[in-house]
């Protein structure tokens, strides 16, 4: 029987409608939640690339702010150091072309420089940039002169450059000074000068001690700034290279910098192409959707614009689900609708025959069997799919893991084991806090076990593990809930990567921010934390706390006897030895040069004793062996105890630095325990120096003059000026009170030229006004202190004032001490027959209390001796004294040298020398030392010495 084809029931048409409708919906739903995916899933690698760009920036500041620290904690660094401290940091970060060090200078510190630096370096001098070439530098006010340079052999005449003059230079600086922060210059050419791909990163150094809160307190205190060239290009790869971020082929990266918005890094294809097409579809239906993310922020004064691009991508590689979605409705539209197309027309053809009713029923079967294969092939895409995402997860430097609903791990890449060194059994089925009981007891741990409760995403998860091997390794983990389609919890899963690299960076870097280069011990950063720890525990147990300021006596010696390299290894070899000489709990730290600092705590088992500082001053006595020779280095140690002595915390390192002066005091390779009367001296101090900083300029100091008389003649044949401050306040300052703090401050310098200048002034007057009467011309006797004697400009200094005044040379008799001789006997030498060219006279003071060394009267032009008073006073009743004097006397006359014997108060004494054969005599038995006024009275009376045994003067 032929079948009977009926046409298609209006229920199948509105089934089929139907389906169709809800499948295209339902691949409209997938299609969005797919391009969905990629769009977060293209926001989230954009935003890591942006912020892996700026983190890296903002790291290569914090590189060029710890090489700052090097000048803030380290003053005085050499062109070695320098190289040293940059070399492993240009090694570590190679997108750092070279650091330098650029002091500001006058005119007169540039001399100074290219002084210091000719001697190394025959010809050098301050060069400046002109029309591509190196120059030198014309004459200005200031300048900024690179002054070190890293690395050395890579400078091309940059060191001793005065960038000051170069583009854009002075209103970088301006910007930095204004700010107060690290600047960064447009971007320059380097290697092409047809590309601006570099910058120079710029942080300013201030003077120490001076307040930097405004800009023109910062303008005040600027000496200089550390500075850094930087190629932008090799930045940005290096941040990218460094984050794993350059293995994405499916985004078009592009950097922008300066107000030119100069490209300066770009990565991927161009993916810029005008695609026209006659109309537009959907996003959510294209075949490409385009994408971008960009963002702009200024950093060191610069803008920086980094613009991420979507590339494409074929529609088949991230819509399969949505594909399958659109199969599958389909078939199951058609299923559905034959299927009520047959149920309707059933009822309809119950007369039809078997055999019809068995194809029709044969065609259903076939129809179910094509479903099921496309099933079973719709399986296997998805598993190989699967296969796919866990390879490319074992290829990658992450991996994947998965937990369930009460966060135990039921499944980790193996990537994850190979990395860390343990057993897949350790982790799978347990959680984290299972793995590592402590995990809970810190904050980190607490906040990420509250986000998991709270069904949060999380990110950024830092956790260190340690390997069966031993090693300790540190990871980070990123993770997000999983829910089932009745929307219940399932667990979590995530991705993690190794990070031990990282922590390992940001470990170096803290400790070169807070341990000495030179060293390794804490610097002035980490004392101050740990001595506000030593504090809190003493407080806590109630027990004392000592700080020992530690200060090597020899160490200058060393340095300049065999140099630098000798002196670096002394204080390394010091560190070690104080190292070892505390117990493990206690801190040893280098304050700066040859000062350390010990943070002693007292313990319930053992006291703080005396005992313990002994310990360690014979520690660092112990000889040691410096470029073959022996040296043994003692040290003064000035102790505070808190709170024994009432010391504020605050406080204690700098009343162990007055305890510690103290100990020099007493004569050095000792120790001593602060107590406030050093406080008060050291007040004392301060008031006399902040008073004798300003004596000069108010005309404080005044001139008195001690008579100094021919023995055999009695005559008056010169004088000895010496120095008075008389202080509106303090009246008539005794000199010992502000002599030596003169010279310990530098201050005798300017104080000793006006001296000179004075003194030769008055002999000039008064030998003029007294020439025509026919007395002989006055001797005038000015002392030169150490520091005097060591300036360069001693001799032309002397003979502009023997100009300027009009004295004769012969009429000037300068007096030395013999400790200015020791230090350097060639120079010495030098500088003694360049003044007796001059035809000055030059005396010895009080001889016979120092080294007293005969070959130096030998080798020097040595004209005058002046018996010291301490031989003079005893020199009638001590027949040892009396002894001295003779042979100084005797050994004058044989080296054909005049004789002065200062402190003469008593007949005996005069009679004694008159007797003994002594030229002259100064003292209080003719006169003491009178202002200008009298002395001038005197002479104007003729006063002289009684030939007699009368002590009374009498007139001429």
């Amino acid at each position: 029987m032929a079948r009977r084809f009926t046409p298609v029931s209006l229920a199948a048409a509105v089934t089929l409608a139907v389906g169709l409708c809800v499948t295209g919906a339902l691949f409209i739903a997938v299609s969005a939640l797919e391009y969905g995916r990629l769009s977060e899933s293209f926001e989230q690698r954009a935003n890591l690339r942006l912020a892996a760009i700026r983190r890296g920036l903002d790291d290569a500041v914090e590189v060029l702010t710890v090489t700052n620290q090097l000048f803030r904690t380290m003053p005085g660094v050499t062109q070695e150091q320098f190289g040293d401290f940059a070399r492993p940091l240009l090694h570590r970060h190679p997108f750092m072309v070279s650091f330098t060090h650029q002091h500001l200078m006058t005119h007169d510190e540039r001399l100074a420089f290219e002084a210091l630096m000719g001697r190394t370096r025959p010809g050098f001098t301050v060069t400046e940039l002109r029309a591509g070439r190196f120059v030198p530098a014309a004459r200005r006010d200031r300048y900024l002169v690179t002054e070190l340079f890293a690395p050395l052999q890579a400078h091309n005449g940059a060191l001793g450059l005065d960038v000051l003059p170069m583009e854009s230079a002075e209103a970088t600086v301006e910007r930095m000074l204004y700010t107060g922060k690290p600047t960064a210059t447009p971007l320059v050419s380097v290697l092409h000068p047809a590309r601006r791909d570099s910058f120079v990163l710029l942080v300013p150094l201030y003077l120490p001690g001076m307040p930097t809160e405004t800009p023109l307190q910062r303008r005040a205190a600027w000496m200089g700034q550390t500075a850094a060239l930087i190629r932008a290009p090799h930045l940005v790869h290096t941040i990218l290279q460094y984050g794993g971020l350059l293995d994405d082929p499916h985004l078009l990266l592009r950097v922008y910098a300066g107000d030119d918005a100069d490209l300066v890094y770009a990565t991927g294809p161009d993916a810029e192409a005008d695609n026209r097409a006659l109309f537009t579809l959907p996003p959510w239906l294209a075949f490409h959707h385009p994408q971008h993310v960009a963002k702009r922020f200024d950093l060191l004064g610069q803008t920086w614009r980094v613009r991420v691009d979507a590339l494409p991508r074929p529609f088949l590689a991230d819509h399969a689900g949505s594909l399958i979605a659109l199969v599958g409705g389909l078939l199951f539209s058609m299923l559905a609708a034959a299927l009520v197309h047959i149920l309707e027309q059933r009822s309809r053809r119950v007369q039809w025959l078997v055999d019809e009713r068995t194809a029709d029923l044969q065609r259903s079967n076939a129809r179910l069997n094509d479903d099921v294969a496309a099933r079973k092939r719709t399986e296997r895409a998805l598993q190989e799919s699967e296969h796919r995402f866990r390879r490319l997860l074992a290829l990658s430097s992450d991996w994947y893991w998965e937990q369930d609903a009460n966060f135990c791990f039921t499944y980790l890449a193996d990537g994850f084991f190979d990395k860390a060194h343990v057993q897949r059994k350790q982790y799978l089925g347990r959680t984290r806090w299972q793995i590592r009981p402590d995990f809970l007891e810190s904050t980190a741990g607490r906040d990420h076990l509250a986000l998991l409760q709270a069904r949060q995403p999380f990110a950024g998860l830092e956790h260190e593990i340690t390997g069966d091997d031993g090693v300790t390794r540190w990871f980070q983990s990123t993770g997000e809930p999983v829910y089932d389609a009745q929307g219940d919890f399932r667990g979590y899963r995530g991705t993690g990567s190794e990070i031990t690299e990282r922590k390992l960076t940001e470990q170096r870097i803290r400790h070169i921010a807070h341990h000495d280069a030179l060293t390794g011990l804490p610097n002035r950063i980490l004392l101050q934390d740990r001595l506000a720890q030593a504090v809190a525990y003493a407080n806590r147990g109630g027990r004392r706390m000592w700080v020992l300021l530690i200060d090597l006596d020899r160490f200058k010696f060393v340095n300049d006897t065999l140099g630098h390299k000798a002196g670096d290894h002394l204080l390394r070899t010091i560190a070690g030895r104080l190292r070892a000489a505390v117990r493990e709990t206690d801190t040893v730290a280098r304050l700066s040069g040859d000062e350390f600092v010990a943070i002693l705590s007292e313990h319930a088992d053992e006291a703080l004793a005396p005992e313990i500082i002994d310990r360690i001053m014979a520690a660092l006595a112990q000889p040691m062996t410096l470029d073959g020779k022996e040296f043994c280095v003692t040290c003064s140690i000035g102790v505070a105890s808190y709170p024994a002595d009432g010391t504020p915390a605050d406080h204690l390192i700098e009343h162990a630095d007055i305890a510690m002066y103290a100990a020099k005091k007493l004569g050095r390779n000792r120790w001593q325990f602060y107590h406030g009367a050093m406080n008060e001296e050291t007040r004392e101090r301060l008031r006399i120096e902040g008073a004798l900083r300003n004596a000069l300029e108010r005309g404080e100091f005044v001139l008195h003059y001690q008579p100094q008389v021919d023995l055999a003649s009695g005559r008056i044949v010169g004088m000895e000026a010496l120095l008075r401050w008389q202080h509106p306040e303090l009246g008539m300052v005794p000199p010992q009170r502000f002599i030596g703090l003169a010279e310990e401050t530098g201050l005798i310098v300017p104080i000793g030229a006006w001296v000179l200048r004075t003194a030769c002034a008055q002999a000039k007057a008064w030998n003029d006004a007294w020439a025509p009467g026919g007395l002989p011309p006055l001797r005038v006797a000015v002392n030169l202190s150490a520091r005097q004697f060591a300036q360069p400009d001693l001799v032309p200094s002397i003979a502009q004032v023997l100009a300027d005044t009009g004295l004769p040379a012969a009429c000037l008799d300068l007096e030395l001490t013999e400790s200015l001789f020791v230090d350097d006997v060639a120079q010495a030498v030098e500088v003694l027959h360049q003044l007796k060219a001059l035809g000055v006279a030059l005396s010895i003071d009080d001889f016979g209390t120092g080294y007293s060394s005969f070959s130096y009267l030998r080798r020097f032009p040595i004209d005058v001796l002046k018996i010291d008073r301490s031989f003079v006073a005893d020199i009638a009743s001590d027949a040892d004294e009396a002894a001295i004097v003779v042979s100084i006397i005797a050994l004058a006359r044989n080296l054909k040298l005049r004789v002065i014997a200062e402190g003469v108060e008593s007949l005996a004494q005069l009679e004694f020398l008159r007797a003994h054969g002594c030229d002259e005599m100064q003292g209080y038995y003719f006169s003491r030392p009178l202002p200008a006024e009298e002395f001038e009275r005197m002479i104007q009376s003729g006063s002289t010495l009684a030939p007699a045994a009368e002590p009374e003067l009498l007139p001429a």
